[in-house]
């Protein structure tokens, strides 16, 4: 309910008083104990089997330890906690993570969702120190222009008297300024008054796809479902990035995207979902009526992996395209939102 409220949207595995287990992404689930939970899951080997479960179905699984283990009224020694705990981490692979209190689990699991779902902020790798003033704040942000070093970013700071200013001035304006020449001017320009143009993660090329069926099909074709979750015969749940009809075939697309290089785990990946998809309560009226099912695996990035399977194809989409997408995407977003 919590979680709920959060606007968080997370699949819960299955709940056994206090002991919840949730899937957060293909990869990532997390059990939430109790302290008692957690000794009682020691006694009759449920945290052990629940490591097996986890770690087997998933690469990142995650064990929460909610509140303080208290060991009064029982015969438990301090130390076969200490071993189940890293037994978690060293035998099973698992996370382990302690919280004070169920509200404090809430937002922990919620922040995991969001970073999962929607992407973690990739890291810089330029160094990064403490900024003494707003003066040396302004300077560090000039000096991430091209060719701009502490000298040149206080001489176009004090030329123009802002970073503002320096945003808005013209190449002509900026090789007004010693050393900065027509290459470099043409390059400080170039950064702060281009488009951003990128493709960052799986999700965008999920909105692309979604917003432009285009960028696949040459056929027409409805979009049924993104991120859908079949259930494989061992009730593992797997999730599909985005699900087609196509009409004129008569056949149910199951495409998987990756940003990156694809790979043979990417194709048995899909052959997975192709196998189950009977199974999943959306797509199963459309199989027993006959309607055939394929998958696609696709990409931006140039492959040379081939399908050994004639029920599953490899596309890589041009990435320029999916760029013109995106940026009609984002527009419209801001345009919602009243940015524009």
């Amino acid at each position: 309910m919590m979680l709920a409220e959060m606007g968080i949207t997370i699949v819960p595995i299955e709940e056994e008083g206090s002991v919840d287990r949730y899937i957060l992404s293909k990869r990532l689930a997390v059990e939430r104990r109790t302290g008692s939970s957690f000794l009682h899951g020691i006694t009759d080997k449920t945290l052990f089997a629940s490591a097996i479960y986890l770690g087997e179905h998933f690469r990142i699984p995650v064990l929460i330890v909610e509140g303080s283990v208290s060991y009064q009224y029982t015969a438990f020694d301090p130390q076969a906690v200490s071993g189940a705990l890293s037994s978690m981490m060293l035998l099973y692979g698992m996370s382990v993570l302690s919280t004070a209190s169920v509200q404090e689990t809430a937002h922990l699991i919620a922040m995991m969702a969001r970073q999962e779902q929607m992407g973690i902020p990739q890291i810089s790798l330029i160094p990064k120190r403490k900024a003494i003033d707003l003066a040396d704040v302004q300077r560090r942000v000039v000096e991430m222009l091209p060719g701009c070093g502490m000298v040149a970013a206080r001489d176009l700071l004090r030329h123009f008297g802002g970073v503002g200013q320096i945003v808005g001035a013209s190449k002509e304006a900026l090789r007004a300024v010693r050393g900065v020449g027509a290459k470099k001017a043409a390059q400080i320009h170039r950064v702060l008054h281009a488009d951003y143009e990128s493709v960052d993660t799986e999700r965008d090329l999920e909105d692309a796809i979604e917003a432009a069926p285009e960028l696949l099909f040459k056929q027409p074709v409805t979009l049924i479902a993104r991120q859908h979750y079949i259930y494989t015969e061992d009730k593992e749940r797997q999730f599909v990035d985005l699900v087609f009809l196509d009409p004129g075939a008569d056949e149910l697309i199951l495409v998987e995207l990756k940003r990156g290089k694809l790979t043979p785990q990417h194709r048995a990946q899909l052959r997975r979902y192709l196998d189950n998809a009977h199974r999943s309560g959306l797509l199963r009226p459309f199989t027993e009526k006959g309607t055939g099912v394929r998958g696609m695996l696709v990409t931006v990035d140039e492959c040379r992996i081939e399908p050994e399977d004639a029920d599953i194809s490899v596309r890589t989409v041009d990435r320029n395209r999916v760029i013109n997408v995106l940026k009609r995407v984002w527009e419209r977003r801001r345009q919602d939102e009243g940015l524009e």
